[in-house]
């Protein structure tokens, strides 16, 4: 008899566990929240409208990448049609100057020299960097063998390993300090992690998958169905049981017990290890990550649905704002836009989708009860403001809106339970880069935990490779080969 499985979470990470557990033969059950798949990796309709949250590009997007045989087993790029960004983006300055981050190293090259001639040294370097990286893949598995692989890169891992805030400090020419920061700055976010992206687009190996997040999710979804797999969705977990040691099932919040001999959690890290196992496992350095770590800063995510043919400008566009926007105490002075007109699948024909997510305090939303007049209000002030802002490069562009939509950090809870409303986990940081993260509790066996919250960095990578380390941890324990197949 197969040894079975509960998985909280159909997110990404949810569903690759589910993927290579069947593969594996185990007995699987996903348990989701939601009534539909993949958590984070999301979008919504509205009137004929498709917001979308997620994908901008999926990293290792073409044959020959180190990450493309997992995508194949996933079954996400069979049959998918990829659009590969010609620049990373569009940044403004105050001036109206504009800025193109290309993909293509040399033409970034040229046009950071267009910008600052006396930085030639730090830009020469810098591309140089990326163009080592585009020769190396990020490790999917841990171990010698995936060293190895990536010794080639560790000089330029440690040298680009400061927050690209740091690494601006380097640039001298002040017009070219300030676009690189603009464009590429994302809350401290490190350098290496970066560049390892820039070389992923310049190999032509980070392309937007035509359709955005939800087909490709539906894919996975179908993949791991026809493995043989059940998903639940609507169903709220409670608890995690545990007996005499050892994780024995979940309880969901109607009281209904789901017993099972191995349980994984994808779902969000603080719930799985303070609510579901209240702390029970959290061992010191455990608790030590969840007091001092930064995860990804909360978003407001304004949408608008626009009756106007915008498939000539930017995809993405970073520009400063005449009439900053405030949010609580923080005060918005610059917005990056995402025109999703490459898409023509998410709008009529001739009307565009313009999104736009701002950094946001937590604490501010916290405080405001969710769907109460206050509540309401903000989210109408910012329906007024953003396509105000949006006025200021788009002249006109505020009387052709016809939807507008407003997530904030309590819709980002109420449908993926993730702690503090983050949007994809821990911040990969010069501190989280070489930490590993425990995918295991000590002292709780027959226990494991996929996604962002053990991968630093987030993303679809992240959350599917964390899947697949953690099913082969499992199958080592279960004293069983692992084994993967193709779709």
């Amino acid at each position: 008899m197969s040894r079975s499985l509960v998985i909280i979470g159909g997110g990404v990470a949810g569903l690759a566990a589910g993927c290579y557990a069947k593969m594996n033969g185990f007995d699987v059950e996903i348990h989701e929240m939601h009534h539909q798949p993949g958590g984070l990796c999301t979008a919504w309709n509205r009137s004929g409208y498709t917001f979308d949250l997620c994908i901008d590009w999926l990293t290792g997007s073409a044959p020959g990448s180190g990450l493309y045989p997992v995508w194949e087993e996933l079954g996400i790029v069979q049959g998918r049609k990829f659009i590969d960004p010609e620049y990373f983006g569009i940044t403004l300055d105050e001036t109206g100057d504009r800025f193109t981050a290309w993909t293509d190293p040399d033409r970034l090259m040229q046009e950071m020299l267009r910008i600052g001639p006396e930085d030639e040294k730090f830009i020469r370097e810098f591309v140089s960097g990326i163009k080592r990286l585009m020769k190396v893949e990020m490790p999917i598995d841990s171990g010698l063998a995936a060293l190895l692989k990536f010794l080639p890169a560790l000089g330029t891992y440690n040298k680009y390993s400061v927050p690209v805030s740091t690494l601006t400090e380097r640039i001298t020419n002040p017009r070219l300090r300030e676009f690189f920061r603009n464009t590429y700055d994302w809350h401290d976010q490190s350098a290496i992690f970066l560049m390892f992206m820039l070389a992923y687009m310049a190999r032509r190996s980070a392309g937007y998958p035509l359709g955005g997040s939800v087909p490709l999710v539906r894919a996975m979804e179908q993949r791991y169905l026809s493995l043989g797999g059940l998903i639940r969705y609507g169903s709220k977990v409670a608890e995690i049981m545990v007996e005499n040691g050892r994780a024995a099932g979940i309880r969901l919040q109607d009281g209904t017990a789901v017993r099972s001999d191995l349980v994984l959690s994808a779902a969000d890290g603080y719930s799985t290890i303070f609510r579901w196992l209240p702390g029970n496992y959290a061992d010191p350095r455990i608790q030590e990550l969840y007091r001092t770590l930064e995860p990804y800063p909360p978003l407001v995510f304004v949408s608008m649905g626009v009756n106007a043919d915008y498939s000539k400008e930017p995809w993405t566009l970073s520009f400063p704002l005449k009439h900053p926007i405030r949010i609580g105490e923080k005060e918005v002075t610059r917005l990056l836009v995402r025109n999703h007109s490459r898409d023509p699948s998410m709008a009529p024909r001739g009307k565009s989708v313009f999104t736009t997510p701002i950094e946001t305090d937590y604490a501010f939303w916290e405080g405001i009860p969710y769907h109460s007049d206050h509540y309401r209000t903000e989210k109408d002030r910012l329906c007024k403001e953003v396509p105000a802002a949006l006025e200021e490069v788009y002249p006109g562009i505020r009387d052709q809106i016809e939807v507008t939509d407003v997530a904030t950090p309590h819709t980002f809870i109420r449908y993926t339970g993730n702690w503090k409303g983050s949007y994809e986990g821990w911040l990969m940081t010069k501190k989280t880069m070489n930490l590993r993260f425990p995918q295991k509790l000590r002292g709780l066996s027959g226990f494991y935990m996929a996604g962002q919250w053990v991968s630093p960095g987030g993303g679809l990578p992240g959350a599917a490779t964390s899947a697949r380390s953690a099913i082969k941890l499992l199958c080592k324990d279960e004293k069983r080969s692992f084994v993967t197949q193709t779709a």
